[in-house]
């Protein structure tokens, strides 16, 4: 079994990835791979209790992102990935140091969660619009902006889009765990064998 930080790096970048490969089915094919999002926004609105795993609802809930790090890692052709992927830690980056954007981005988390609990569903439309406006009001004005790519039909829907933000923050939220174990841009130069092979550990318990 993995050691403790490395779980939790592993299953937190995993999730990164999990909400990645949602926003790109979504942009790319207008395809919501459902459960895998609701996986990815349950560790965004969800209570933390000292575990990632625990908050995701377990390993095999997080089983795309696994197969996808193991994918990317073990040979990073995916330009646009990557690009996608070097944001996020970004952004997370720039959201922690930003005091003011942090503190309405756990308001608005805390409203989110008491939507999701109420309907009884963390991906309901209003639960999902909420996110977005958030993303919107405390994500977009920080630097770099992702671009989302994808066919033009499904960028322009508005349901799409608020999912997409949603997805996004739910990418930041899992990029934050990951430095909060311990990971970092360097662990993804200097550990990717380690990382990669830690995920396919993962997914054979899964």
């Amino acid at each position: 079994m993995l050691a403790s930080p490395d779980r939790e790096q592993t299953l937190a970048l995993a999730a990164v990835f999990q909400s990645l490969a949602g926003v790109r089915q979504l942009a790319e094919r207008g395809q919501r791979a459902t459960q895998d999002n609701r996986v990815v926004l349950q560790g965004l609105v969800g209570e933390w209790q000292g575990s990632t795993e625990q908050l995701y609802g377990g390993i095999a809930a997080l089983e795309t992102g696994l197969r996808q790090l193991v994918d990317h890692l073990s040979q990073p052709t995916d330009a646009q990935l990557t690009r996608y992927l070097v944001a996020v830690m970004q952004l997370e980056r720039r959201l922690r140091r930003n005091g003011a954007h942090l503190q309405a981005v756990g308001q608005g988390l805390s409203r989110a969660r008491e939507q999701a609990e109420y309907f009884g569903a963390n991906d309901h439309a209003s639960v999902i619009h909420h996110l977005a406006q958030l993303y919107s009001d405390q994500i977009s004005s920080l630097r770099p902006r992702i671009l989302v790519q994808g066919t033009a039909g499904h960028l322009q829907d508005d349901d799409n889009q608020a999912l997409i933000r949603a997805l996004l923050m739910a990418a930041i939220r899992a990029a934050g765990l990951w430095r909060a174990a311990g990971g970092g841009r360097l662990q993804l130069v200097v550990r990717r064998q380690a990382l990669v092979e830690g995920a396919r550990a993962l997914i054979s318990q899964s």
